[in-house]
């Protein structure tokens, strides 16, 4: 295969949609031959056992990706990476996915959906995987969500964070705060729980000879991460496979105060002085109470540069108060098959794989281990409690999933992003932003409805 290679940029972008079965490079020696049976290509043997994989970052130097070494011996298997840059990554893919040298698999892009349903950028895997198979039906729900014209195009083995919030539980302490974690569990974890808590930590001048005092959160994109938990998506996805506005909504106008109560109570670090940046280290000096991010960070807090050891933990977003039912983005980590994708059986191998080492009990204990593994060089550093934790929050039995499709509309300046950065970075009120994007909304939709 003579595709071209576009070379990668630095390790910390490729960190950034690494699985978090991938926390160190921990060489395993355990064998597969015990796995379920019930896989959807178990029996199978392949002819062509390589397949080709376009990402920003490699699937090969993670020796210890549990996947990959069951690719390998339960069926012989080969993976060459093919890697992009992150600035150049949606073009690559794109360009790749037209040419004669299509690769099989690829990370996955929100920008790219669903426009890359509807053009056969992505392959539908209803014939590469039993959706009522071994693991896969009890992920049916987050699946289906992903469906256009009756077909499934995410297979994510697992149901993925969504984004937390990370925090220091000395801080949490010394300011005698209730721990958000035994609140999520006491399902007492809300927008008002949050904001209350942020209210009594901040203090503008309390700089500790630095140049911010105390705030109550930090992060890239928390106000668009946590707009599902108000219950409805900016854009959403109608039965006919429309995209639909839901900007009018009682419960996005709802949250979309809650913003603006945040940034008003003078919670929020003030990235709009600070040239746009962020301080992730302010969860280590007591300065910022809750870090928004997603879980494949958390290793930086628990063993790595940050080091607060069992003192780091984490919770999911909090719950609307006006509601009893708990909502937010299930987390997906699927590797998306190219609608030209040459090696199919190849493909449903690697599925095969990737589901048993996700579900199989036995199975998911090698991913545990590394979760749990105290070296910073191979292992994340999580405790017994991180852990079932991790599942709780998981759990889709506890919490309803919200998708959002509003990054992915094709028009710079036009998502999800832009809109609710429009109302923390910038004072402005709801009704002012709301009329301000409706009409570029409706624009991006419609052509995408119509394409």
């Amino acid at each position: 295969m003579n595709l071209w290679r576009i070379s990668l940029t630095g390790l910390l972008a490729s960190a950034l949609l690494l699985s978090l079965v991938s926390c160190g490079g921990k060489d395993n020696s355990t064998s597969f031959d015990g796995a379920s049976s019930d896989g959807a290509s178990s029996e199978l043997v392949l002819k062509d056992k390589t397949l080709d994989w376009m990402a920003i970052w490699p699937m090969n130097p993670e020796d210890g990706r549990p996947e990959l070494k069951m690719f390998r011996e339960k069926y012989g298997g080969k993976v060459v990476d093919h890697l992009v840059t992150v600035d150049e990554r949606l073009e690559a893919i794109t360009a790749a996915a037209m040419s004669d040298d299509c690769p099989d698999i690829t990370g996955f892009e929100t920008e790219l959906l669903p426009a890359g349903f509807k053009n056969g950028l992505y392959r539908h895997i209803d014939d590469l995987i039993d959706i009522n198979g071994f693991g896969w039906r009890d992920l049916k729900p987050l699946l289906d969500l992903y469906q256009l014209d009756g077909k499934h195009y995410v297979p994510t083995p697992s149901v993925a964070d969504g984004g937390v919030l990370i925090y220091n539980k000395q801080t949490i302490k010394q300011y005698n705060l209730e721990d958000p974690r035994e609140l999520f569990r006491q399902g007492k974890w809300t927008w008002d729980k949050m904001l209350e808590m942020m209210k009594a930590f901040t203090d503008p001048n309390d700089t500790q000879g630095g140049k911010f005092g105390r705030y109550g959160l930090d992060g890239w994109n928390f106000a668009y991460t946590m707009h599902t938990t108000c219950g409805t998506a900016l854009v959403s996805m109608n039965n006919s496979g429309n995209l639909e506005n839901n900007l009018m909504d009682a419960g996005i106008e709802r949250y979309m105060n809650f913003v603006r109560d945040m940034k008003q109570s003078g919670v929020l670090f003030p990235r709009w002085d600070n040239d746009g940046q962020i301080v992730e280290n302010s969860i280590t000096t007591g300065q910022t109470l809750f870090f928004d991010t997603g879980m494949w960070a958390y290793p930086n807090y628990t063993i790595r540069q940050y080091a607060l050891g069992e003192d780091a933990s984490y919770v999911p977003y909090p719950r609307d108060p006006a509601s009893d039912t708990y909502y937010r983005t299930a987390g997906v980590d699927p590797h998306m098959v190219f609608g030209g994708a040459q090696n199919l059986d190849g493909v449903r191998a690697w599925l095969d794989c990737r589901i048993l080492v996700n579900q199989d009990p036995e199975l998911k204990k090698d991913t545990e281990a590394i979760w749990l593994d105290p070296n910073p060089e191979v292992g994340c550093g999580w405790n017994e409690d991180d852990v079932d934790f991790y599942y709780e929050m998981t759990d889709l039995s506890k919490f309803n999933p919200v998708l959002d499709w509003s990054n992915g509309l094709g028009v710079e300046g036009v998502s999800g992003y832009d809109i609710t950065n429009a109302m923390w970075m910038e004072d402005k009120p709801w009704a002012t932003v709301r009329e301000e994007f409706i009409p570029m909304f409706n624009t991006a939709i419609d052509n995408i409805n119509n394409s």
